[in-house]
């Protein structure tokens, strides 16, 4: 079985600063029985310097492709530039995501026994200047290429608004064309999102019976994949390097055996 342990082995050894240099894995996931294997198929990427990162982070870059897309996209302006606190554009994303990360523009059903219908406290807001803007930044939230952000730099269980506001989306930059293609294709994944959800109940001690919608979100594969070859062109990304990222931890987030 994949077991879910988040682990980081630091090895270090002494240097002057102009020697320094650091070296990361990617996210590695492996089943029981490749244990005894891992230490031998691990391949170490060089953490490019000079690129504006969340102070305390590591990025996980491992193959040097990651290095060239990284290089690639932050050149770019961060999201945070565009949050407002009193914007009309209004994006909903849930804080625990697994294998995918779930933007909206709605809030999800939840109703407990104690509280009632409300708006689960795993679901966050952000607050953009536009409705447009807002279904971009959901459309892009919801890419491989925000997916492959935030492996690289969290803790790979938690997406706190560190990993969403540092992402570089280069929102001025980008054209009126790019941003209806952006919004159209958020609006196509918000139908597919609700077509493949469910509501499920369970039991919790201090809040008694409750009730939450719940996504199936692998069906919605082929439009974050078309959301992802219009970022591409937006951040200048090659063909290969496109190609990284819509097959990046496909294995895990497929299901693929």
């Amino acid at each position: 079985d994949l077991q879910h342990i988040r682990a980081t082995i630091i090895l270090s050894h002494r240097a002057t600063i102009a020697q320094s240099q650091e070296y990361a894995t990617t996210y590695n996931r492996w089943r029981v029985e490749a244990r005894s294997h891992l230490f031998h198929t691990l391949t170490f990427g060089n953490v490019p310097s000079r690129i504006e990162l969340p102070v305390g982070t590591v990025p996980k870059i491992g193959l040097s492709l990651g290095e060239r897309v990284l290089r690639r996209i932050t050149r770019f302006d961060n999201l945070g530039m565009n949050l407002r606190p009193d914007g009309d554009g209004i994006v909903y994303y849930h804080n625990s995501p697994q294998y995918w990360i779930r933007a909206m523009d709605f809030a999800p059903y939840f109703w407990n026994e104690r509280e009632g219908q409300r708006i689960s406290s795993s679901v966050k807001n952000l607050k953009l200047p536009n409705k447009q803007d807002a279904m971009v930044a959901i459309a892009t939230l919801n890419s491989t290429s925000f997916y492959w952000w935030f492996v690289l730099l969290s803790d790979g269980r938690s997406l706190s608004l560190r990993e969403i506001e540092a992402f570089p989306i280069g929102l001025e930059l980008m054209t009126q064309d790019v941003k209806e293609r952006l919004s159209t294709l958020a609006t196509e994944l918000m139908s597919n999102f609700k077509q493949h959800s469910y509501r499920k109940d369970t039991l919790y001690r201090t809040t008694g019976k409750v009730i939450y919608e719940e996504f199936h979100q692998k069906p919605s594969k082929h439009i974050v994949d078309q959301i992802d070859r219009v970022l591409a062109k937006h951040y200048g990304l090659t063909d290969e390097e496109l190609d990284f990222i819509i097959n990046y931890d496909i294995k895990y987030r497929m299901g693929i055996k």
